[in-house]
């Protein structure tokens, strides 16, 4: 019987990992948001639904989970609070019916006053990363998210 030797795992190639890198930097960017807006009860998840509604003023679910790039396990969780708080308007709810959502007043006055402290986060941001930097950046991620589907 031959003794095999466990090699030990050698964890240094994670610092090129581009999955862990990615949800790290995503984490870090979605806990300064979460701290910089806080005070409006939002999270970074929600906030492009309502966006998303406020551009359109009613989309059936499938439609906001395509736009979005959310699975639809995802857009429910989302979802379900933005409801709860009045937010939005979810109707024909059940099995086969085609659920429509709608942006609710309330949801509209929440947003307005949301985005001007998103546009004040949002320009710490690039002016940390620099604004032609970050249009490299996004451009650059954009290119290979597309090239990956």
């Amino acid at each position: 019987m031959h003794t095999i030797m466990a090699k030990e795992l050698d964890l240094s190639a994670m610092e090129n990992c581009v999955c862990f890198n990615l949800r790290w930097v995503s984490r870090a960017f979605s806990q300064f948001f979460v701290s910089e807006l806080n005070q409006h009860g939002l999270l970074p998840t929600q906030t492009p639904i309502l966006g998303l509604l406020a551009a359109k003023p009613e989309a059936s679910m499938a439609e906001v989970s395509d736009w979005l790039g959310m699975d639809r396990t995802t857009l429910v969780r989302n979802l379900r609070p933005l409801e709860r708080d009045g937010l939005i308007k979810a109707t024909g709810k059940g099995r086969g019916n085609k659920v429509s959502l709608a942006l609710t007043p309330r949801g509209r006055a929440v947003l307005q006053k949301f985005l001007p402290d998103w546009q004040l986060a949002q320009q710490k941001v690039i002016k940390t990363l620099g604004k032609e930097r970050w249009a490299e950046i996004l451009r650059d991620l954009e290119r290979a998210a597309l090239a990956l589907t």
